[in-house]
């Protein structure tokens, strides 16, 4: 019998998921939220931001939730870092997989970070220089607003697949492609990852899709018939873009791991486990709207 398909779910609602509320999930609840993430058999998750309180305060404990979680075995815990003190914050308290952000739209980034583009990968520059001396850490890109802008509305392939070049120059193996505001669609998404991936046949290529229109399932299946094998999702379909106005939740993890279970494709994810994690979403949410 031939190996069964498999594929790898990163887990980002405590990141993503949990950014753009406007109630403060406590340090101990969000602590339980991970572990019991982890218990579903997730094995890449992201914990959240080292970016000012200011900018997002649901992030201000997150050395706190880091020193509750890094007894974690058989998972790489991952976190988002915008700029240098970002990285360096992070490393001190003991994260090594970084995510570093940026648009692939010069108005949204400009939102996002208060930087274009351009400006955006001289810091990765400097980034990837840094971590140079950290031997033990690893870093990946997360390009945002590849399927769409809700300032600038299409992105044009060439420009994704010239920012994917310079992010591939830095050194970075890792790309995930993330609709933003949930513009993108079954067609779309096969043209930029299939253009994305026969150009850059050495970078590992993830997905992350937003459920905005509805489309967050159909346009996950379409990336993995075109060989995508890295997807993002949200525990309950939390999330959204706090600085990308019409941004919904994402997809939710427990209808993409029932999706590809049910079509054999190995996740390692028990469905029945995360569905147990968003009653107890319902109980630290309870003015929240999930996807149950």
């Amino acid at each position: 019998m031939p190996p069964k398909e498999r594929v790898k779910i990163v887990e980002v609602g405590p990141r993503d998921g949990l950014q753009n509320l406007s109630v403060h999930v406590d340090t101990r609840g969000k602590i339980s939220l991970i572990k019991q993430l982890a218990a579903c058999g997730i094995r890449e998750m992201q914990i959240g931001s080292f970016v000012s309180p200011k900018a997002i305060p649901q992030f201000k404990d997150i050395r706190e939730v880091i020193a509750g979680i890094l007894d974690l075995k058989g998972i790489t815990l991952t976190a988002m870092v915008p700029n240098l003190q970002g990285l360096r914050d992070a490393l001190k308290s003991g994260i090594r997989n970084l995510v570093f952000f940026f648009s692939v739209s010069r108005l949204h980034n400009l939102h996002n970070v208060k930087q274009t583009p351009e400006e955006s990968i001289e810091s990765l520059k400097i980034i990837k220089r840094e971590l140079s001396f950290n031997p033990d850490t690893d870093i990946s890109v997360a390009l945002a607003t590849v399927f769409g802008c809700p300032f600038e509305l299409q992105v044009k392939v060439e420009d994704i697949l010239r920012y994917v070049e310079a992010v591939a120059a830095i050194g970075v193996g890792r790309v995930t492609l993330c609709d933003t505001v949930g513009f993108g669609n079954p067609k779309l998404v096969e043209q930029i990852t299939r253009a994305c991936m026969e150009k850059f046949p050495e970078i590992h290529f993830g997905v992350h899709f937003h459920n905005t229109r509805g489309l967050g399932l159909a346009n996950t299946l379409k990336a993995y018939e075109t060989g995508i094998r890295s997807f993002e999702s949200s525990i309950g379909g939390l999330g959204g873009c706090p600085f990308a106005p019409g941004a919904s939740g994402n997809v939710a993890t427990e209808d993409m791991v029932f999706m590809f279970n049910e079509m054999a494709v190995e996740t390692g994810i028990s469905v029945q486990k995360l569905l147990d994690v968003t009653l107890y979403l319902q109980d630290i949410l309870p003015d929240v709207s999930l996807n149950i």
